[in-house]
């Protein structure tokens, strides 16, 4: 799904509050992008590679209380895991919606905005990561094409998809210069960590680069 220029503002995330000696990389700033610098990187994310195997995150993020869609108990097992698919495929976009306005978003608004979307540790890593793009003075450029698909059956309230993401489109930019700091690549190998709240909502708790999985 194709998202137009709102999304600049995201806070793709890696290698911030760091001085950059490249112009760009190979691929973007987004959970699991990396960028040449003089120094290490910090990530949103947990970036160490991650073979075929799908770990599940472990249940235990705070959430806040959101309107209730989600599971029907009437439901039967086949209808039900196409159901929370769904659920999921359709959070994930909303995530990167708020993930990539997080930055133009005003501080104090920024938890708020991720609550309905992401549980820690990753709405940590976001909100401090948008808080060193802030000092840098870096913004985001173009979109990602979410191309979501599944390897393993969703396990209660914990759930594990990938997404072959398209960011050929998408990186940061320096906005006193518009010069871009980071392009990204057309087949950017993720692997995403939900986690489903009482109120039923599912949220992202963590985002991984699959280094050994090509899509």
């Amino acid at each position: 799904m194709r998202r137009g220029f709102a999304w600049r503002a995201a806070i793709g995330v890696l290698a911030l509050g760091l001085a950059v000696t490249g112009c760009t990389t190979s691929t973007a700033d987004d959970p699991t992008s990396t960028v040449t610098s003089s120094g290490p990187s910090a990530s949103v994310v947990d970036t160490s590679p991650v073979a075929s195997s799908s770990p599940l995150p472990s249940p235990s993020p705070s959430v806040i209380e959101v309107p209730t869609p989600s599971a029907s108990p009437s439901l039967n097992p086949e209808a039900q895991e196409l159901a929370d698919r769904a659920a999921i495929e359709a959070q994930w976009v909303k995530f990167w919606d708020v993930y990539e306005n997080i930055v133009r978003t005003p501080r104090e608004d920024r938890a708020a905005a991720l609550d309905s979307v992401a549980v820690d540790p990753m709405k940590g890593k976001v909100l401090a990561a948008a808080s060193n793009f802030d000092a840098e003075g870096l913004d985001y450029y173009g979109a990602v094409t979410e191309r979501p698909y599944w390897v393993d059956s969703i396990a209660g309230d914990l759930a594990v998809m990938r997404d072959c993401q398209d960011q050929s489109q998408y990186g940061s930019v320096y906005v006193s210069s518009g010069e871009k700091r980071t392009v990204g690549i057309d087949r950017n190998s993720l692997q995403a960590g939900f986690i489903r709240g009482p109120d039923r909502i599912w949220r992202v708790q963590n985002v991984q680069y699959l280094e050994n999985v090509p899509c």
